[in-house]
């Protein structure tokens, strides 16, 4: 059981009759009861009673039943095809993905998500489904597979393709072929035919996917097959936009925390049934977030037995470890320096026959100085995550990531692909899902060089002219300059031949030498650091060739090279050159902190593997279909690092909790991060709510960038759910446990499920509606309130509206759902205004059926809000759209507090504010259950 015991549960149930277009959700607009202690015996009302029948059969009827409610006719449904079918566990709830067809092809992205519990009742439905199918199909199959290819390289600005070729091709409609890379595509790209829905109806297209061989892009392309035009392309590579991430990175003094914390040891966790293999690992140990929440510690045999029950070194479903390096059944960890997507040689460490990981690291040095800590931690988080999720129903048949699926369902061969100190980019992470179940998805993690604070390396010239030192650039493929340097005669090379100083060619230095070369384009870098290797240096320094700043230096990783290469800028080589003869050494800057390394940050290993749960929980296993302005993915995973690395200790949830401060070189989890705003549910410090999504909504008439200012405004209200649920039923460190065991773990629970019955692309109002409907699976409905109330409080509320997913058609609403909110006794009704005289003290009374103590209230509650009197709404009187007016604290007049008599009748005392004269306050009181009492207030002058 948790050490943090929760209060006592009190059924505060929901009736729930959620029919789910893909617009706005209809919910009864009738309370389900009227008093909080009077929950009625049935559990939540699901959209349909038990059926008879098989679970596919069930999802199919009920849909072709209701095409009206999901905005179709009959015919539209007359070819629906399954195109997956899973139960989970612990819910006993099946989720049926269906599929429409026109004349035997997909339409893409057309789908409905039909859960159906144990007893064959229809739970919830979400779909993105297409109207008029006959009426608006048009076009011919002119093109072929291969051509759709070259078509859509062109039109993806993508090189040339070289020698496209068929590998193969399989009959029917789809005419399914797989096409060579040629040169553009990683991996083979696969290609079939279907519907494309447009603005002008369906048109009959390729579906591609190419794996960008020149940049990180997972492309998934529709291109027309009589025309060639590009109708559609989704990447399915999430990152960071590095043009949002410009005004944090730029921030050369860290950003003041708004506490100070210290690092402060959190509970060790262990699976209940861990797989013991003898394996250890030297990590930042779970639940530590990154460097700044302690030091590395020895975890021994971490692996979940029910998750890996094999360990994670295992691939054959047998005991005994296949592998002794960093690979097994869940991930494959090693670094791409030169991010040819391959594995580096000799990068995956060795933990030899005892599978003992035990690397050193200085953080104080190059993260490349420390790869194989760094690689090693980073195996390990991979694993963590497969295994924590696995626990919340991330599992085989709903597609999670694994060599081996033991027999358990789904489509095995879909290890993580875990790249560390990847040379295809810095100040980023990322992470690639392939939509079908077993394509291999690809983590990448790259290195945050900090060059807000100077450039990382340093040359020093020790005497003459030149005397001093210059900032210099590092190389991916070379080892790092240490602090204490690489000294020796600093020497211009001269080969002989061709430009003099490009060290294209074999030449002689003395032994120990700093070789000087030029940038060039005769030969590449590599080449340049061989030669001087050869010729016996110490170090090679690199001048550029061109004015401005000194580039970061990429080059093969095969053979390796063993000494350090840096670059400086053209006009400090060119007073290097002048000022020889001198010595002189090239090491790690030291005016300014070393670099810092993602792969030592779990919190971001756990928002990138997330992307990848996100993408195979929502529409189902074998599509991608996070789409639109409003998709979540990004706060999703923000949650799901966040959730799962919580620590009271050290978390607040009324002050800040950032994302991403130590990359940012922020000392503390409170610090600003690089989200728009911190995490917090005091909503001065995080003001999101509904309608900051829309175009100029944000702060300061600013609009929050999608999808990663969007994703951290529905992570904010998710933020305030999870501790709303700790509230009421307790934190539990161990997340290995059950459910029903705390409110971080409830809410992990909720979040997931609501992603398999979500369907495809969901927007806010959807997202809530899942999770609502996935607690009425779970629980009965018991969080029902809880969950409305945090919904509410951000602008999510009952009568919200969604609209499309587009990001302007959405309206925000506060309150929550009538079955969750009652009137207070002797005052007018909502939405009748009751008035009062601004500064006066106003008794709130209500009433229970029994007196149940005073610790009955939930956190900030009850609070009052600005409201206009004339549509008691939410708004601001100036015209911005944030912040709303935030939620402000009652307070009891002199020494006077909330009281209640045997009856169950209570009163809160209210003081109000003189300064309220002229306007209308909206008066909140939530109880723990998450029932509200509600009710509105104008204030005149006395």
């Amino acid at each position: 059981m948790p050490p943090y015991l929760s209060r006592g549960r009190r059924n505060a149930a929901l009736l729930l009759s959620t029919t789910l277009v893909a617009s706005l959700t209809t919910l009864s607009t009738k309370p389900a009861w009227a008093d909080p202690d009077q929950a009625p015996a049935k559990n939540p009302i699901f959209l349909t009673g038990p059926n008879e029948g098989a679970p596919n059969d069930i999802a199919m009827r009920y849909l072709r039943a209701h095409p009206a409610d999901h905005g179709v006719g009959d015919a539209d449904l007359s070819d629906l095809v399954v195109s997956s079918s899973y139960p989970s566990r612990h819910n006993g709830v099946t989720h049926v993905n269906l599929t429409q067809r026109h004349e035997d092809l997909e339409v893409f992205g057309a789908t409905a998500t039909v859960s159906v519990a144990r007893d064959g009742s229809v739970i919830f439905v979400g779909d993105s489904l297409v109207s008029g199918l006959s009426a608006k199909a048009s076009g011919d199959a002119s093109l072929d597979a291969v051509e759709a290819v070259e078509a859509a390289a062109d039109a993806l600005d993508l090189a040339d393709p070289k020698n496209a070729k068929v590998m193969s091709r399989t009959g029917g409609a789809a005419q399914r072929t797989v096409v060579s890379g040629a040169g553009i595509s990683d991996q083979p790209i696969p290609a079939k035919l279907g519907w494309q829905p447009t603005e002008d109806g369906l048109r009959l297209a390729w579906q591609l996917v190419i794996d960008d061989s020149s940049d990180t892009h997972l492309w998934n392309a529709a291109v027309d097959a009589e025309t060639g035009k590009l109708l559609n392309a989704d990447d399915w590579t999430d990152h960071d936009s590095p043009e949002d991430l410009v005004s944090t990175l730029g921030r050369r003094e860290p950003q003041a925390a708004t506490i100070a914390t210290a690092s402060i040891p959190a509970a060790r966790v262990s699976p209940p049934n861990p797989a013991v293999d003898g394996s250890s690992y030297q990590v930042f140990e779970f639940p530590k977030g990154d460097p700044n929440d302690g030091p590395r510690t020895l975890v021994t045999n971490p692996a979940d037995g029910t998750a890996s029950p094999y360990g994670w070194h295992d691939t054959d479903g047998k005991p005994g470890a296949e592998y002794t390096i960093t690979r097994g059944n869940n991930a494959y960890a090693y670094t791409d320096k030169d991010a040819n997507n391959q594995v580096d040689p000799d990068s995956a460490p060795d933990g030899g026959a005892g599978l003992t990981f035990n690397f050193p690291a200085d953080l104080n040095e190059h993260p490349q100085t420390y790869a194989q800590a760094a690689v090693t931690n980073q195996f390990y988080w991979c694993n963590m995550v497969h295994d924590i999720s696995y626990r919340y129903g991330f599992d085989e048949m709903s597609g999670n990531f694994q060599v081996n699926n033991y027999g358990r369902g789904g489509v095995g061969g879909d290890d993580v692909l875990c790249e560390a100190h990847d040379g295809s980019g810095e100040n980023n992470a990322n992470f690639s899902t392939p939509a079908a179940d077993g394509g291999r998805p690809r983590m990448q993690m790259f290195l945050w060089p900090g060059n807000q604070f100077g450039l990382p390396n340093a040359v020093t010239i020790d005497g003459g002219s030149a005397a001093g030192t210059y900032e210099a650039e590092y190389a991916r493929f070379t080892p790092a300059p240490t602090s204490a340097g690489f000294a020796g005669e600093v020497v211009v090379v001269n080969d002989g031949v061709g430009a003099t100083g490009d060290g294209c060619t074999a030449y002689s230095l003395p032994s120990g030498a700093v070789a000087v070369v030029d940038r060039t384009s005769s030969c590449n870098f590599y080449t340049q650091v061989v030669n001087a290797e050869k010729a016996g240096a110490a170090a090679v320094v690199v001048v550029n060739n061109v004015a401005g700043n000194p580039a970061v230096m990429s080059g093969s990783m095969n053979p390796p090279v063993g000494i350090p290469a840096v670059m400086v800028g053209q006009a400090d080589g060119r007073a290097i050159k002048a000022g020889l003869p001198a010595s002189g050494k090239v090491h790690r800057n030291l005016a300014r902190p070393a670099m810092r390394d993602a792969s030592f940050r779990s919190e971001t290993i756990f928002h990138e593997y997330g992307h990848g749960i996100s993408n195979r929980l929502t529409g189902g296993p074998n599509i991608n279909c996070l789409t639109g302005d409003e998709q979540m993915g990004e706060g999703w995973s923000d949650f799901l690092a966040i959730t799962a690395l919580l620590n009271p200790a050290i978390d607040d949830p009324e002050n800040a909790r950032g994302y991403g401060q130590y990359p940012l070189f922020q000392d503390s989890r409170v610090g600003g991060g690089i989200r728009p705003r911190p995490y917090s549910r005091n909503m001065e410090i995080q003001p999101f709510t509904y309608d900051s999504i829309k175009t100029g909504g944000w702060l300061d008439g600013t609009s929050l960038a999608a999808p990663h200012g969007i994703g951290h405004g529905w992570a904010a209200v998710l933020y305030d759910m999870v501790w709303n649920l700790v509230d009421r039923h307790g934190f539990n460190p161990n997340i290995y446990d059950g459910w029903n065991t705390g409110g971080n773990n409830l809410a992990l629970q909720l979040v997931l499920d609501g992603m398999k019955m979500q369907g495809c692309g969901p927007g806010f109002v959807t997202g809530r509606n899942a999770i609502i409907a996935a607690d009425a699976a779970l629980t009965g409905g018991e969080n029902a309130c809880i969950i409305w109330g945090s919904f509410a409080r951000r602008g999510l509320g009952y009568s919200a509206v969604q609209g499309t997913t587009n990001r302007n058609d959405n309206s925000e609403a506060f309150d929550t759902h009538p079955s969750c909110r009652g009137d207070f006794v002797g005052r007018s009704a909502q939405p009748a205004l009751n008035t009062v005289i601004a500064g006066d003290a106003a008794p709130m009374k209500f009433k229970l059926a029994a007196n149940r103590g005073l610790d009955i209230l939930a956190s900030n509650s009850p609070y009052s809000r600005l409201v206009d009197c004339d549509t008691l709404k939410t708004v601001n009187p100036s015209g911005p759209v944030t912040p709303r007016p935030t939620p402000v604290a009652a307070r009891n007049p002199g020494g006077s507090h909330m009281s209640a008599n045997a009856n169950g009748q209570y009163n809160y005392p209210w003081k109000t504010d003189p300064s309220w004269v002229g306007t209308c306050r909206e008066f909140v009181l939530t109880l723990d259950d998450g029932f509200q009492y509600r009710t509105y207030f104008k204030f005149i002058a006395g």
